[in-house]
């Protein structure tokens, strides 16, 4: 805090000017109140945690903020001309985490009431993860789901693949256009943090996030040059490795990280042969200071993969994936806030191909390949004033899909404009957030959606919270113009264009408790109610007899439960431990949801010893329950294992999988890791996302020049 006095007596009020930051990290902490204790006058800190009050040397000022330890301040004469900050220590109630909410602005956890859980670049490093699903699947009220023929997909409170957003940083990933989302696909080079919000959160993303919102989080360039590496290997056919460089020099940072990795599985497919799968990533990141707390950043990224399974005795399928997307932006003060401007552009390119052998065959199958185009544009402004963070902004999308025979004329385009407005506020212990997104589009019309919630910070050892959303799923380009025909089958599906978006109310409580830092427990019971969900219907026969099917707004579904997780540092070890409980219907049916276990758990506990100058060890257990298999009616335009009438028709057994891994620095830049997935070698029956054990070693490398 710096205090500016004139020379005159000490009785002469002058202004005092300073910043609140978090003690945790130095991050500047907006809508702190500083009360001056004699004259009983309050004024806030702005968005960049800065604020000026009067005062007079032996004055005391009081500064607070929810989630955080007030800390009482004195304003002394010798502060002339020294710098001061006034650093409040955070409560354990709340994590010192960043969430990202609308327009990308960057907010403390401590502003928000929504359920948030941070995966952070230790925990990556712990689980050695190099996909984002082995990660996510450990999460409170996550599980991991087959999507055959070839893709992993991750559900949150019952919901997964298109009603979950995944993002990174803030945009969305490729493929959702052509139904092709596979959360398996996404790297973790170059991440610092994962976010995952549970539950509809439309007024801050959009469509697509009825169920929550995954948030992949990229690191910021380092201000000294750092060089960083890992190579790994394992059974299974485990191979993967990665080089990234990063550096600040004046007012330009700079990180670029690329990789590949490859293994002889893929969810669906757990057996050797014919199965493989192999990516190749690459991240880069510019971020130029422009003065004046002007900031600009550009970041462009880009995956290949290659995917091959089995389809029969004889043949083998090929799927190949091109895609990137980047984003320019600038961000500064305007207009007594600040103001964000962003544009975003995304390629990616779907090829499915079939061969006898281990290599596509050009022209085999459908080797027409599926293209989409999307570009976002952003226009944010918030503004902190007195006890209020406001957030409006507006966002237009243009996006294109060319799929020849799968949509009517080859190819479809949609534009989408969105404006929203949220407003935070903070009245002392108590904080209240409301808002809303109007969302209009060119393909489906337009839909509304709101939400509010409450925290209170009712003790320092206690924050309680609730929420209530309403969130929605816009129909997609193929549930609309789909055109597929298949004369072996006898049928065809067509799209409806008078879809509605599919729409979700979510309402949740919860609360923790954190009487020391040692150990805390967070607890949360929550209900979603979707209704106008999209499912394919019988038409009738058409002129050739061939059976009809479209794609109508019939079905409801409800999912509700509980989630709990503890927290326990004892004796050097830190221990984790949860339980949740998940009841997950089809309410158009009566049946549940197929593949939802209604009881899963987890337990992990860290530990580092000074052995040999580092021994790290961290072992994860997750126990997750029998899940019923729900059948497909016979008929239907889809084919598989379960195609048959209506009901449970079989049950996906109980998983209990142990993954453990040990580190030892071997130098001042180089750790040794060893480790295992599944050492129990758990198959349940008709459980395709779980391999057989799977042993490996690498070796990472961290090596940061010295700062002058």
């Amino acid at each position: 805090m710096t205090i500016v006095m004139p020379a005159v007596g000490f009785a002469q009020t002058a202004s005092v000017h300073g910043q609140v930051v978090s003690h945790a990290d130095g991050a500047p902490i907006a809508s702190a109140e500083i009360r001056h204790l004699v004259s009983g006058v309050r004024v806030r800190s702005d968005a960049k945690g800065r604020f000026s009050i009067a005062a007079r040397p032996g004055d005391s000022l009081l500064v607070r903020v929810l989630g955080y330890r007030e800390r009482r301040m004195a304003v002394s004469a010798d502060a002339m001309a020294t710098e001061w900050r006034a650093a409040l220590v955070p409560l354990a109630t709340v994590l010192p985490v960043f969430t990202t909410t609308m327009g990308q602005r960057v907010i403390r956890a401590n502003e928000s009431p929504r359920s948030v859980t941070v995966v952070d670049r230790k925990d990556i490093d712990a689980t050695a993860a190099v996909s984002a699903n082995q990660l996510l699947r450990q999460l409170p009220g996550m599980q991991e789901l087959p999507a055959p023929p070839s893709k992993t997909s991750v559900s949150i409170r019952g919901f997964d693949d298109s009603r979950v957003l995944v993002l990174v940083d803030g945009e969305p990933v490729a493929g959702s256009l052509i139904e092709s989302r596979d959360i398996g696909r996404l790297s973790t080079i170059a991440t610092e943090r994962i976010e995952v919000t549970k539950g509809p959160s439309s007024v801050e993303f959009g469509s697509d996030a009825l169920g929550g919102v995954i948030n992949i989080v990229q690191a910021a360039p380092t201000k000294s040059l750092t060089l960083d590496g890992v190579a790994r290997q394992g059974e299974l056919g485990r191979q993967e490795s990665s080089l990234g460089v990063s550096h600040t020099t004046g007012r330009v940072g700079y990180r670029l990280n690329g990789g590949w990795r490859q293994t002889d599985r893929l969810t669906g497919y757990n057996a050797a042969g014919s199965t493989f799968n192999r990516i190749f990533d690459v991240r880069s990141d510019v971020r130029v200071a422009l003065g004046r707390d002007w900031t600009a950043r550009a970041d462009v990224q880009g995956a290949r993969e290659r995917q091959r399974f089995p389809l029969d005795a004889n043949f083998n399928g090929f799927i190949d994936n091109r895609g990137g997307q980047g984003f320019v932006e600038a961000q500064g003060p305007a207009l007594g806030g600040r103001l964000r401007l962003r544009g975003f552009q995304q390629r990616f390119n779907y090829q499915y191909r079939q061969a006898r052998g281990l290599l596509p065959i050009r022209g085999s199958a459908d080797s027409v390949e599926q293209r989409e185009r999307q570009g976002r544009y952003l226009a944010a402004y918030s503004l902190v004033t007195g006890g209020h963070a406001l957030d409006v902004g507006v966002q237009h999308s243009r996006r294109t899909l060319i799929a020849p025979a799968k949509v009517d004329g080859d190819s479809a385009r949609e534009r989408i404009t969105e404006v929203f407005a949220r407003d935070s506020w903070t009245l002392r212990d108590v904080l209240v957030t409301v808002g809303a997104r109007h969302t209009m589009s060119t393909l489906w019309g337009s839909t509304t959606n709101p939400s509010a919630g409450l925290a209170w910070q009712a003790l320092p050892a206690l924050r309680v919270r609730t929420n209530v959303a309403r969130g929605f799923r816009a129909p997609g380009f193929k549930e609309i113009r789909y055109t597929f025909f298949n004369p072996a089958g006898g049928y065809q599906i067509v799209g409806n264009p008078d879809l509605r978006p599919e729409s979700s109310v979510s309402g949740s409580v919860g609360g923790t408790w954190a009487p020391s830092p040692r150990w805390s427990v967070d607890a949360e019971a929550y209900r979603n109610d979707v209704k106008d969900l999209v499912d394919w219907s019988f038409r009738g026969n058409n002129a050739a007899g061939y059976q009809t099917y479209a794609n109508v707004n019939i079905a409801r579904a409800r999912t509700q439960g509980v989630e709990t997780n503890a927290r326990l540092t004892l004796a050097g070890t830190e221990i984790t431990a949860g339980y949740d409980l998940l009841k997950a219907r089809n309410l158009s049916t009566g049946l549940p949801l197929t593949r939802r276990a209604t009881h899963t758990a987890r337990l992990r506990a860290s530990r580092e010893w000074p052995w040999l100058d580092g021994v790290q060890g961290d072992v994860s257990v997750r126990y997750t329950g029998q899940a019923p298999l729900i059948g497909i009616p016979a008929g239907a335009p889809i084919t598989g294992p379960f195609s048959t009438e209506p009901g449970i028709v079989g049950r996906q057994g109980a998983l209990l999988s142990i993954d453990m891994q040990w580190r030892l620095r071997l130098s001042t830049i180089a750790t040794l890791s060893v480790g295992g997935n599944n050492l129990l070698n758990q198959q349940p029956e008709l459980w395709t996302p779980a391999f057989q054990r799977q042993m490996y070693a690498g070796l990472s490398i961290h090596w940061a020049a010295l700062e002058k």
